[in-house]
C-alpha cells in the first residue's frame, strides 16, 4: 500500500473458490477492504452499491462475458483501476479487455502478491489518465468561446504568434483575416438577443464548412472572428472567405413581425510580409475589413452612380437597408408613396433656397427611409384608423429613435442620420423624440419636415381622403413658428402654390 494512501477498496471476481480465497488471503495483507464475488452479476450488484478502488476480474465466468463486467465495471467505478485475469493468454482477448477499460492484464497461474501490485500500478495509472483528460477538457474550455464552440481568441492570439514564427522560419505564405457581422447591434435589436446568438451559431456553422486544416478561426470579439491561414496565398484565402460570406448571406433573421432581414459580413485579409507582428497582422487585416464595409453609393439627387460624394461612400450593408424598405411597404403601401412624395418635395424647395449639397444629399438619403422606424410597430397600431390610445401613441412615437439606430448602423453620415431622427420635431420645441426647438433643428431636417407635413396631408389613406391643395397650405401657414420655421413655410408655400396654378393651367 503507498504511503499517506487510504486502504484500497478491492473488488476481485473470480469462480474458483479456492483460487478467490487465496487472492483474499494475500491481499487481506495488504488492505482489510477485500471483497470476491464468483459470478458476473454479483460484481455488479457490489459496484452499484459500494465505492471499491481496484477490481481484479476473471475474463471467464458462469454467467456473463468478464470482458462484458468489465466494461460495466468502468461505467460504475470510472476512477478505479482494472485488472483482467484469464486463464488463456491471448492477445486479442488482452486487447478486448483494454477496449473494454482494463488498465492491465493478467495471465494464470499468478502470485498474489504481483496482482496487488499491478492492481496500485493501475489505480495509479488511472489517475494520471484521468488527470490528463481533465486537463485536456480544462484546456479545450480555456480555449473555447461558450457561446457557439469554437475556439476563442485567447487560442487566435497564440495560435498566430506560432503561425508568425513559422512562417518567419520557414518562408511559407500566412494570411490573417479578420470578420464582422454587419449591424449586428441593429440584428440583435431587430430579433431579440437569442436569436441574435442563433446568428452567430450560424456564422461559425459556415466558417466551420469552409476553413479547414491547416486554417483555423475562433471567436476574436462580440460579433468579430479572425481566420489565420498558414500555407496559403492571399488569393487562397480570398476564395474560401468569400464561400463563407456567400453562406452567411443565405442567413436570414425574422422578427415577431415577420420582417426578414439579411446577413453580411465585411472581411479584411493580411498577408505576412516577414516583418510584421502578430498583432500587427491581425490589425492591419481588421483596418482591411472596415474598408470592406464601403459599398456603392446611393444614386440620387442628380449623381451618376460612382460619383458620390466621398461622405456618402461610406454607406454600409445597403442590401439590408432596401429590404427594411420593402418590408415597410408590404407591410403600410402609404409608405413608399408618402416618402418619395415628400422627398421630391423636400428636394425641390431645398434647391430653390440654396442647400448646400451636403445637406440636399442627407435629404436624398435619408427621405426615402425616414419611416425605416416602422419596422417595429405593430400591424394593429401602424394600420389603427382611429385615434391612438396614450400607450399605442408611445410605441408610435418610438419609431424616429429606432429608424435613426437603423440608420446609424448602416450610414455614418449625420445629416440622415439626424432627418430620419428628427423628422417629427416641431420648432416650437413640441416635437418628439428630443422636443428639439428652432435652429437646434437642422437646417434639411426643417426643410423634410415641411413636405413630410405637407405630403401626409394631401395624401389619401384607406380610411379618409387627403387635403386640398389649398387645405394643405392653409394649414403649414396656420402651423408657421408653431410646428414649422416661419421662413422656410412661407418659401414652401410659394413653391407648392406656383407648382399648383401651372398644373391647374395646363389643365
Amino acid at each position: 500500500m503507498h504511503a499517506g494512501r487510504d486502504p484500497l477498496h478491492v473488488l476481485v471476481i473470480e469462480d474458483d473458490p479456492a483460487l478467490g480465497r487465496l487472492i483474499q488471503l494475500v491481499l487481506s495483507q495488504y488492505t482489510g477492504h477485500v471483497t470476491v464475488v464468483r459470478t458476473g452479476q454479483a460484481a455488479l450488484a457490489e459496484l452499484a452499491k459500494d465505492a471499491f478502488d481496484a477490481v481484479a476480474s476473471d475474463i471467464s465466468l458462469p454467467d456473463v462475458s468478464g470482458i462484458d463486467v468489465i466494461a460495466r465495471a468502468r461505467g460504475l467505478a470510472p476512477s478505479a483501476g482494472i485488472v483482467a485475469i484469464t486463464g488463456f493468454v491471448d492477445v486479442d482477448v488482452a486487447v478486448r479487455s483494454m477496449k473494454a477499460g482494463a488498465d492491465d492484464f493478467l495471465g494464470k497461474p499468478f502470485d498474489a502478491d504481483i496482482l496487488w501490485h499491478m492492481l496500485n500500478k493501475a489505480i495509479d495509472s488511472r489517475a494520471r489518465r484521468i488527470e490528463a483528460e481533465q486537463a485536456a477538457v480544462y484546456r479545450q474550455l480555456a480555449y473555447t468561446d461558450a457561446l457557439t464552440g469554437c475556439p476563442n481568441r485567447r487560442f487566435i492570439d497564440e495560435f498566430v504568434v506560432d503561425a508568425v514564427e513559422r512562417s518567419r522560419r520557414e518562408g511559407w505564405p500566412l494570411v490573417a483575416a479578420y470578420l464582422d457581422i454587419d449591424n449586428f447591434k441593429l440584428l440583435n435589436d431587430f430579433v431579440g438577443h437569442e436569436q441574435g446568438d442563433r446568428i452567430l451559431r450560424s456564422v461559425v456553422d459556415a466558417l466551420t464548412r469552409h476553413v479547414h486544416e491547416p486554417a483555423v478561426f475562433g471567436r476574436f470579439g462580440g460579433d468579430e472572428f479572425v481566420a489565420v491561414f498558414p500555407s496559403a496565398t492571399e488569393q487562397q484565402a480570398r476564395v474560401i472567405l468569400e464561400r463563407v460570406r456567400a453562406s452567411v448571406a443565405k442567413i436570414e433573421v425574422v422578427n415577431g413581425s415577420h420582417m426578414t432581414l439579411p446577413t453580411r459580413i465585411s472581411l479584411g485579409l493580411a498577408p505576412y510580409r516577414g516583418f510584421e507582428t502578430p498583432r500587427d497582422l491581425i490589425a492591419e487585416a481588421e483596418d482591411q475589413m472596415y474598408l470592406d464595409k464601403s459599398v456603392s453609393p446611393v444614386v440620387g439627387s442628380g449623381h451618376a452612380e460612382g460619383t458620390m460624394p466621398d461622405a456618402l461612400l461610406k454607406v454600409t450593408n445597403l442590401k439590408a437597408l432596401r429590404n427594411l424598405v420593402k418590408a415597410i411597404d408590404r407591410r403600410d403601401s402609404y409608405t413608399r408613396f408618402h416618402s418619395d412624395h415628400a422627398t421630391q418635395l423636400a428636394l425641390k424647395v431645398g434647391r430653390r433656397i440654396g442647400l448646400s449639397e451636403d445637406q440636399i444629399n442627407a435629404i436624398a438619403i435619408g427621405g426615402p427611409i425616414h419611416d425605416l422606424g416602422k419596422i417595429v410597430v405593430p400591424d394593429e397600431i401602424l394600420r389603427k384608423p382611429g385615434t391612438l390610445t396614450a400607450d399605442e401613441r408611445r410605441t408610435m412615437e418610438e419609431h424616429p429613435v429606432m429608424g435613426a439606430a437603423i440608420t446609424a448602423a448602416v450610414t455614418d453620415h449625420d445629416a440622415v442620420v439626424d432627418l430620419v431622427r428628427h423628422h417629427h420635431e416641431r420648432f416650437d420645441g413640441d416635437g418628439y423624440p428630443g422636443r428639439l426647438r428652432g435652429n437646434a433643428i437642422a437646417f434639411s431636417t426643417r426643410v423634410f419636415t415641411l413636405a413630410d407635413a405637407y405630403s401626409a396631408m394631401t395624401t389619401d389613406r384607406p380610411y379618409r381622403k387627403g387635403l386640398t391643395v389649398e387645405q394643405a397650405v392653409d394649414q403649414i401657414l396656420e402651423g408657421r413658428a408653431t410646428q414649422f420655421d416661419p421662413d422656410l413655410a412661407v418659401e414652401f408655400v410659394r413653391m407648392v402654390e406656383r407648382e399648383h396654378a401651372t398644373t391647374e393651367a395646363a389643365a
